[in-house]
């Protein structure tokens, strides 16, 4: 659970700014303190800074990540209604490094935007703050590694993103590998990503939230190419 901007863990600390300075992560963007324990002090002080991010875990040693050192990252949004209201807004962020560290950030909140009608008179929470952030973020590891990794599948070298495999004349959803010239229709709908091939009655499916947004463009990139159908 991310906390208010006016908690005391939101402070920079000394070690949080050495450790940003030593990575040149550039001026502090925002603080998003967050809850992982039970106790008072289970508390994981994060901090976004231009170039990246800096955290600290309770009795660990301070953490830093660049966006430059990002090679997976898994995000899912998901509005949540009772019954046809809006109720509130879920998310889970998560970065990885080339080391297999990763730094997670999930947390729900109420968007007032989504009110009807909408009030202005009180502003977004914190964990608002962090998951616009973190789509900002998102959005630009996808735009700067698309084309680098699109023209590795051209080349001929699969790629691999958790339970699918992407190649130049195939896709692999689990266990079910087709080429894409047996793919009839892909897309998303109600949170999943759905494969329909031919000879099968069913479609794959696969959690959005489990797929990085960067991998879905990726496959609607190959299918465009492949002559994959994309609904």
């Amino acid at each position: 659970m991310i906390l208010p901007r006016s908690s005391e863990w939101a402070e920079l600390t000394h070690e949080a700014t050495e450790v940003a300075t030593r990575y040149d992560l550039g001026d502090l963007q925002n603080s998003f303190p967050t809850k992982v324990g039970l106790r008072r002090k289970s508390v994981r002080r994060v901090y976004a800074f231009y170039a990246g991010m800096v955290w600290q875990d309770p009795g660990a040693e301070t953490e830093a990540m660049r966006w430059s050192d990002v090679v997976d990252w898994r995000e899912s949004r998901t509005l949540h209604y009772q019954p046809g209201t809006y109720s509130h807004t879920q998310f889970s962020y998560t970065l990885t490094r080339a080391d297999n560290v990763s730094l997670t950030l999930t947390s729900t909140f109420r968007d007032r935007r989504m009110e009807h009608p909408p009030v202005n008179q009180v502003g977004p929470p914190q964990a608002f703050s962090c998951s616009e952030f973190c789509q900002l973020v998102c959005g630009h590891l996808a735009e700067t590694m698309l084309p680098a990794t699109l023209q590795a599948v051209q080349r001929g070298e699969p790629q691999d993103f958790g339970s699918i495999t992407l190649s130049m004349d195939r896709i692999k959803v689990g266990r079910h590998d087709h080429p894409w010239a047996q793919v009839k229709n892909l897309g998303v709908r109600e949170g999943s990503f759905e494969v329909s091939v031919g000879g099968l009655r069913r479609p794959l499916t696969q959690e959005t939230a489990e797929i990085p947004r960067f991998t879905l463009s990726l496959i609607f990139n190959l299918a465009a190419v492949s002559g994959g159908r994309v609904r």
